[in-house]
């Protein structure tokens, strides 16, 4: 299997295609600013298991950052580790996402810490998130996941299964 390597911006510059954000892109006006957050639970850093789709047995997440948004509240930045996304057209299919998540979807998710270790880098995604004035998603980590597959294969003109 090829990997995609840009696969943290993959997730950023496909359009939140799963129907459930808290805000998306208005060009009409600024974005909310982002203020660095901490949690009770959650660290950057930490690994976590969690209810994945049935085909991702053995992915995992990473907390990346925590920040606080004016009518989000806390929301998580994550890398999701060890999926797949199918691609019908034989090209490449991403292994890893960068998603932003409310807490509260993050907390449904998450069953058990693996272990905790460094932030990897994941600058790129955070900037082009950032940058297009990306949404925050309200969904479990395994339904935006699906969401994603689907957009990505709907895009491609794949249609439905597999």
């Amino acid at each position: 299997m090829r990997h995609f390597r840009n696969s943290i911006t993959f997730v950023l510059l496909l359009p939140l295609i799963f129907g459930q954000v808290v805000f998306a892109q208005d060009k009409t006006r600024s974005c909310p600013e982002p203020t660095e957050s901490s949690d009770s639970k959650f660290r950057p850093g930490q690994v976590w298991q969690y209810k994945t789709r049935p085909n991702d047995d053995g992915s995992t997440l990473t907390i990346l950052k925590i920040e606080t948004l004016p009518k989000q509240g806390v929301i998580i930045h994550i890398r999701i580790d060890r999926i797949r996304i199918r691609n019908c057209k034989g090209g490449p299919e991403p292994d890893e996402l960068h998603m932003p998540f409310t807490r509260h979807e993050v907390e449904r998710s998450v069953t058990k810490l693996v272990k905790e270790g460094i932030v990897p880098d994941f600058q790129a995604g955070y900037d082009a998130w950032k940058n297009a004035c990306g949404g925050v998603y309200t969904t479990s980590v395994a339904d935006a996941v699906q969401g994603t597959e689907d957009g990505f294969r709907n895009r491609l003109g794949c249609g439905q299964g597999g």
